[in-house]
């Protein structure tokens, strides 16, 4: 097997037709996680014919529309797909809450468990390790964490 990044997205927040919000797919064998998750992604998902359900992690680097607005409609899609498997997500404090709260509003109860774990956006750490990823953080001089 190999190692690859798929760019979904790397356009900024202003939509474009050639350019889709951030959203990037890294895969090694049958490990697959997702960086950022704007608005579209499921659709370059599919045109990848990437099954959503192999993710394992998803990583949030900030809290800029750009950055998650696709998230509650991925996780909502594994939800109707009948996902049991535990799903880790990563991100700056606050995408809790955002999520916690669509929820509850679209009265969507979850069949899967999320394991939420905020980042510190002031240093740089390993966030992530398993026997084929290492994740880091690094703190960015940006408008939000």
């Amino acid at each position: 097997m190999y190692f690859s990044v798929t760019i979904l997205g790397a356009g900024s927040a202003t939509p474009a037709l050639e350019r889709h919000p951030s959203s990037q797919l890294p895969t090694y064998e049958n490990e697959a996680f997702l960086i950022d998750c704007g608005e579209g992604t499921q659709f370059r998902l599919l045109e990848q014919k990437f099954r959503p359900s192999r993710l394992k992690a998803i990583f949030i680097t900030n809290l800029h529309g750009d950055h998650y607005f696709g998230l509650i409609g991925l996780i909502s899609s594994l939800n109707l797909g009948g996902r049991t498997d535990e799903l880790f997500l990563f991100g700056p404090r606050g995408l809790d809450e955002i999520l916690t709260i669509q929820f509850k509003y679209s009265q969507t109860p979850l069949h899967f468990p999320i394991h939420f774990t905020a980042t510190d956006t002031t240093s740089s750490y390993q966030l992530f390790e398993n026997q084929h990823f290492t994740v880091h953080t690094i703190p960015l001089t940006h408008r939000v964490p």
